[in-house]
């Protein structure tokens, strides 16, 4: 497996060009058939949050949440999960959706899900911008920590291509994998401290399962770098950073086994 990870490694790091600019051409490539381009990918995360701003307060108020804005509390849980959702959802299908370039002999096909994740991370951008002015408007700007905000958005990155090494082969690769996925993913958000948070579970059994998952460490990374300051503890890092090393492992022998495979199934 550690030899199958220094040959993603190799393959990433020889053709860092070619992955930046196809990252630029893909990001143009889907915004190309509507007028209005990537206005639409966020008129959608704008409603999307309206709609659960507006359940919260109808459920419980306009209160507190951890002892900050419920707005501001949502906000800054749900504009990274944007951009993690878009990697599970639209960056798993990498490899299925580029049939001509799969079938190229020549093409290093284990770069495509880095090329999907750096595609949705630019066109992201601007959400981020838009939490900033969130955390402006509600007055919270002083607690900004530019480092920290630096650090968690390596953080989504690395995770971003650590996952999709594994999810984009089995997508491509199983329609019955595909669908178990989706199904899952329907649930996901759920799961996460984006809508409520872990304080209301009084099991520590079932807290710790909900935080066993890498992507929290990030979204309350993302808080924390917005509002909260440093919290997470130092264990809880290195248990983050463990998950992204194995993850990036089993991906990287996922896709150096299957990769022969991949033009038979798309």
């Amino acid at each position: 497996m550690i030899k199958s990870m220094g040959y993603i490694l190799r393959e990433h790091g020889r053709h860092i060009r070619l992955l930046v600019k196809m990252a630029f051409m893909n990001m143009d490539k889907q915004t190309v058939r509507s007028s209005l381009g990537m206005f639409w990918t966020y008129f959608h995360d704008i409603i999307y949050i309206l709609v659960f701003i507006a359940f919260r307060m109808l459920m419980a108020g306009n209160g507190t949440m951890m002892g900050m804005n419920s707005i501001v509390y949502m906000m800054t849980g749900m504009i990274p999960w944007f951009f993690i959702n878009d990697v599970l959802s639209q960056g798993s299908m990498a490899i299925r959706s580029n049939k001509g370039i799969v079938q190229s002999i020549r093409f290093p096909v284990p770069i495509l899900p880095a090329v999907e994740v750096l595609s949705i991370f630019l066109k992201r951008i601007f959400s981020f911008a838009m939490l900033f002015a969130v955390v402006v408007a509600f007055g919270y700007i002083r607690y900004f920590h530019l480092l920290l905000f630096a650090y968690y958005v390596l953080c989504a990155l690395i995770l971003s291509i650590a996952m999709n090494l594994t999810i984009a082969a089995l997508v491509a690769v199983s329609d019955d994998f595909r669908q178990l996925y989706d199904a899952f993913l329907r649930i996901l958000i759920y799961t996460m401290p984006i809508l409520w948070d872990f304080s209301r579970v009084k099991s520590l059994s079932i807290n710790i399962l909900l935080r066993i998952n890498p992507m929290v460490y990030v979204i309350k990374g993302f808080r924390d770098a917005f509002v909260s300051g440093p919290t997470q503890a130092v264990g809880y890092t290195i248990y983050f950073w463990a998950c992204v090393f194995i993850l990036f492992l089993t991906g990287s022998y996922i896709q150096d086994r299957l990769k022969k495979y991949y033009a038979d199934f798309v």
